[in-house]
């Protein structure tokens, strides 16, 4: 199985200057890597000059022999009476699927723009994400590309449990999938915070599933360790992959960003070393199975 990891994996330095592609991706091969999950968001999208910086990428990328596998989407909304700011979300989200289509990308990620809150209304919340995802995804159908509805955190296992959220059940994520024939993208860092059980989950999804955000955290907060580093049952998640047949890259979600300069390399190799661990603890339940 290929190892994938997040553009977004040292997308600034520790002064929060943006990084260049082209070093990310120097540094990605060097930690092993062989594809990444390009992060796509409105900025970069409406700009000056966008489609020329964008399809920089599929160069730069073509030039240093990594893959783009897959994409997500954009997820950081305008305000609700931001008119202005809704009409560029959506055209930046049209760009990004065309983007992702014109690099060859397997499939990508989008959220049911949903959000944490104590008096949850599942049939309104349903409802208000299928009239969110339904003008992006009849755009992808049109294009032929494959979006996939990623699984939602809650606001952790220690919160009051009248705290809720659209996506945090994976029975809503197959419902909303199956409706809008969306793939899924199973993120098991928001499976964990939503005490899901990671094996059941998965299975549930069987040929839903098309990608995967591999990261780890201690079921409190979205912190996006790598994998092994927190409480997320990593045999449980293996096993799931293997009973489903998955045929996606192992794509970690984790980034070094917050790491002084020379430990970024070493969290780096950790992280595909971890990714090809988990390699094995798929193979070894396919074995037993």
């Amino acid at each position: 199985m290929k190892a994938c990891v997040t553009s977004k994996i040292l997308s600034k330095d520790t002064s929060c200057k943006a990084v260049p592609l082209e070093e990310t991706l120097r540094f990605v091969k060097e930690a092993g890597f062989e594809e990444i999950d390009m992060g796509l968001e409105a900025p970069a999208l409406t700009g000056p000059g966008w489609e020329s910086a964008l399809y920089d990428r599929i160069r730069l990328c073509e030039r240093e022999k990594i893959r783009i596998r897959y994409a997500h989407m954009p997820y950081h909304y305008p305000k609700p009476d931001d008119a202005k700011g809704w009409e560029e979300f959506y055209t930046a989200t049209c760009r990004a699927i065309d983007f992702a289509k014109a690099a060859g990308v397997d499939s990508a990620a989008i959220h049911p723009h949903s959000f944490v809150k104590k008096d949850y209304d599942p049939v309104k919340e349903r409802a208000e994400a299928i009239e969110f995802l339904t003008p992006y995804q009849d755009y992808a159908l049109r294009k032929g590309f494959m979006l996939c509805l990623e699984n939602m955190r809650g606001a952790g296992r220690s919160a009051d449990p009248a705290l809720r959220r659209l996506g945090m059940e994976t029975a809503d994520v197959i419902s909303i999938a199956d409706e809008l024939q969306l793939g899924v993208c199973w993120d098991t860092g928001h499976g964990n915070i939503s005490g899901q059980d990671q094996y059941k989950s998965i299975t549930a999804l069987g040929d839903r599933l098309k990608m995967v955000h591999l990261n780890d955290n201690f079921a409190e907060d979205d912190i996006h360790l790598a994998i092994s580093l927190g409480n997320a049952d990593w045999d449980q998640i293996a096993a799931g992959l293997a009973a489903v047949g998955y045929k996606g890259s192992l794509n970690t979600e984790v980034t070094c960003v917050r790491f002084p300069e020379p430990l970024k390399p070493l969290y780096a190799s950790y992280m595909y070393r971890s990714v090809r661990w988990l390699e094995g603890l798929i193979a070894e339940a396919r074995h037993n199975s």
